[in-house]
């Protein structure tokens, strides 16, 4: 029971664990792909999967350091989330342009 409340402490220390998961669950949110009301599940669920592996983490490398991996994961979602709201951003623009395609006033293109 105490290496399970060592393993609570540890999970709610994880920031960079955190901002992922929070990245992920929004980036699904943009195309519609995560239902409304889901992201509360999702993300009770996707914390209780990272409870799960830093358990067999501890039983099967005690020696690995979480929280320098945490560090790294950080940094990833700094770049990461950023980078690719912007690519689905493009991806979304070009989905709108080509559904008002045609539309009298604001469905006009000039190019050849």
């Amino acid at each position: 029971m105490e290496y399970l409340q060592e393993l609570l402490v540890l999970l709610g220390s994880l920031g960079g664990l955190a901002a992922v998961i929070a990245g992920v669950i929004n980036l699904l949110k943009i195309p519609g792909w995560l239902p409304d009301g889901w992201a509360p599940t999702l993300s009770a669920g996707l914390n209780l999967l990272a409870l799960a592996v830093l358990f067999a983490v501890g039983v099967w490398f005690p020696d690995l350091d979480v929280l320098g991996l945490d560090e790294k994961l950080a940094e990833f979602a700094a770049v990461a989330v950023p980078f690719f709201t912007y690519a689905l951003q493009l991806l979304m623009t070009k989905l709108g342009h080509t559904a008002l395609r045609g539309i009298p006033g604001i469905g006009k293109s000039y190019s050849l």
